[in-house]
């Protein structure tokens, strides 16, 4: 489906995308679950919360990966052949989303490392 708005096209569904898109959108919703599990068990350990940084990875996911790529794939890269100024848009939305899916696995990472150090003693 493409609607044409101001000589620009707009792909509403870039499909091989948009399924990438719902599936960081599902991890995301796996990384709330396994903080909320994650609170549970550092409260029984009586270690400090660090589920809020887990939270704080399932937004991230979100809103600087899902939404930019959807973005980049679908008003970007139809349009690369009409005007090659949208190569840098294209670039910097993609640029944008991977470095916030970088960002977001750190901030999932770094306190599974702590509980598995806390409880390996």
């Amino acid at each position: 489906m493409n609607w044409n708005i101001g000589g620009n096209v707009i792909d509403v569904l870039p499909m091989p995308a948009f399924l990438l898109d719902i599936g960081f959108v599902l991890l995301a919703i796996a990384l709330f679950w396994f903080a909320k599990v994650l609170g549970e068990l550092l409260e029984i350990i009586q270690k400090p919360p660090l589920e809020g940084m887990v939270r704080i990875a399932g937004w991230l996911l979100i809103f600087t990966f899902a939404v930019p790529h959807y973005l980049a794939n679908s008003v970007f890269k139809p349009n690369l052949t009409a005007d090659q100024g949208w190569w840098y848009w294209l670039w910097s939305f993609r640029t944008f989303s991977f470095i916030g899916a970088l960002v977001a696995g750190i901030l999932a990472i770094v306190p599974a490392i702590q509980y598995w150090r806390w409880t390996s003693k």
